[in-house]
């Protein structure tokens, strides 16, 4: 059984056959696949790229926007950052949007170096490339560590909080210095809910017996001085920009799910996050419980403490909420992979055999599944199944795509060979299950990647009304629009939707089903998509839109 020691009493542990490079090798091929290659998909991808479009295009630097409207949901940081990166990319000919897609897989590795330096500093080498495999496994992380989206910003600003506090019982003045980095990722990039749980959690921390000393004052001040004022930065000139907007800000947005200050909530999405949970962060979860149970004999060590308390207060923050989105769950990720490293060597062998053979049969099959369904498709045989495939993405053309059919065989040989690779069997379990987990990943996205794309992006809808409205004049009113189609008019063509004053436009585009008394002009949806319609119809208050509704009818 691991135990927490102290770091005067470690000692190096024996040299093993182990390679840090083959840790480097998977988390590259699980953070590489599905970054670049494909359009914004819905519902968030296309926002976030939207906004960055507008900065690129200068919008003012502090307020977050896209076509009419600004987006205040997230802070700024991560758009930020994807600006930075696309413009140089996209005079090289890169897409805007894969070149700010290519920043969530920077923020997601940073979060494995922090979680890895996290379980490295809590229990000794090599455990920290355990805390790394466990985050990996997580099923709920595969999205959200290849989306454009802002919300990969919650596992990096915990990721490295936790290593922070790790770290202060040691060296904390450097621990200070992690502190703020991950502080102002979560005031700049979140919400203020996120960076107060931050200070609360850090604070809490610091009643325990291992950091009550004066080292970690010097943690907490450093980490205060140094995030408060660059973040006072960004909010003064929000201010400065739009007071009224600010205070929209303020009053809705501030605390993010749990509301703004005129209508802050609680427990709004109870049960929720509850049962989500246990898919979301499988297989680490019941690990953590196992980890937890390792060190029973030993709860006032550090090891055990810093992972159960972040974790307690990172769940009691979560079924506060307001409101209800998976995408929070991602702060309980770096604690629980903490939490469950020490369990690993001690893994009963029965429940490590069991989670071995669940995941290799059960990921195994289901990227046989993704080869046969393949394989179906592009070899049209049965030809009733073939044509069920092509039904659901109809604007998908028939294509080898060599290089992602190569990468997925590659990918496919190599997690055969990880499974002949003999290590003690709890580690066995949970890498097997990690590189299982890859696979499914990378083999979805090398073979199917352009079906998806054919099948989720907008990019045909807009530039179908794009080119129908260059025989007209006038701007476009949006009534009941999505914030998805509202996005992808601004970034791939350009069209700013009126939504705040739709009726004040001579051209009104409604979705799913007409105004009253309307004559569509336009019609047109996504290819395969036979919910959303998107119809565009003169507007009936507006003479001139009376006009040209009649010489479009004749």
């Amino acid at each position: 059984m691991l135990t927490y020691s102290p770091d005067t009493d470690r000692t190096a542990p024996a040299t093993t056959a182990e390679r840090p490079w083959l840790l480097l090798l998977l988390c590259l091929v699980w953070l590489l696949p599905g970054l670049v290659g494909h359009d914004p998909w819905k519902p968030r991808e296309l926002e976030t790229a939207a906004v960055i479009g507008r900065f690129l295009a200068g919008q003012h630097w502090s307020i977050p926007w896209f076509a009419d409207a600004p987006y205040l949901i997230d802070s700024p940081l991560y758009y930020w950052f994807a600006a930075l990166v696309a413009w140089p990319a996209s005079k090289l000919g890169m897409s805007i949007h894969d070149a700010a897609r290519m920043t969530t897989g920077v923020w997601a590795a940073l979060a494995l170096w922090g979680t890895g330096l996290a379980g490295r500093e809590l229990f000794g080498r090599r455990h920290g490339r355990m805390s790394v495999i466990l985050l990996i496994g997580c099923i709920g992380l595969i999205i959200w560590g290849h989306q454009l989206s802002a919300k990969i910003l919650l596992l990096t600003g915990f990721a490295w909080q936790a290593y922070a506090l790790a770290l202060a019982r040691r060296q904390p003045l450097s621990a200070g210095l992690a502190l703020a980095f991950s502080w102002l990722v979560l005031l700049l990039g979140s919400s203020l809910a996120e960076f107060l749980l931050a200070v609360v959690a850090a604070g809490v921390v610091g009643l325990y017996a291992p950091w009550r000393r004066a080292g970690y004052l010097v943690t907490l001040v450093t980490g205060l001085v140094l995030a408060l004022p660059i973040g006072a930065i960004w909010l003064a000139d929000f201010y400065q920009a739009n007071p009224a907007l600010f205070r929209v800000w303020m009053d809705q947005y501030a605390f993010g799910p749990f509301g703004g200050v005129a209508r802050f909530g609680f427990f709004h999405a109870f049960g929720y996050f509850l049962a989500v949970a246990p898919w979301f962060t499988w297989p680490v979860l019941p690990l953590a419980v196992w980890g937890a149970w390792a060190l029973r004999r030993d709860l006032r060590a550090p090891a055990f403490l810093l992972p159960a308390t972040l974790l307690a207060l990172h769940t009691l923050w979560l079924i506060s909420a307001a409101e209800g989105d998976e995408s929070y769950l991602l702060i309980v990720l770096p604690p629980l992979a903490l939490l469950a490293t020490p369990g690993i060597e001690s893994l009963r062998r029965g429940a490590a055999a069991a989670l071995n053979w669940f995941g290799v049969l059960t990921l195994g099959l289901m990227a046989g599944l993704l080869w046969l369904g393949w394989l179906v498709l592009h070899l049209n045989v049965p030809l009733s199944w073939a044509s069920e495939l092509q039904k659901q993405s109809p604007a998908y053309r028939v294509d080898w795509h060599a290089a992602g059919m190569l990468f997925a065989l590659l990918l496919t040989a190599v997690w055969i060979w990880v499974l002949s690779r003999k290590r003690p069997l709890g580690r066995r379990a949970v890498t097997n299950w990690a590189c299982g987990v890859t696979l499914l990943w990378g083999v979805l996205i090398g073979l199917w990647q352009p079906w998806l794309d054919a099948q989720k992006s907008y990019r045909s809808v807009s530039e179908s009304l794009a080119r129908d409205m260059k025989q007209r004049t006038g701007c476009i009113g949006g009534l009941g629009v999505s914030d998805s189609i509202a996005a992808s008019l601004d970034y791939f063509v350009g069209i700013a939707v009126n939504r705040v004053d739709p009726e004040s436009c001579p051209w009104l585009l409604t979705q799913d089903q007409l105004p009253a008394g309307g004559v569509a002009v336009w019609h047109d949806n996504r290819p395969g998509e036979r919910r959303e319609q998107f119809y565009l119809s003169p507007n009936p208050e507006l003479d001139g839109a009376d006009e040209a509704g009649q010489s479009e009818n004749q």
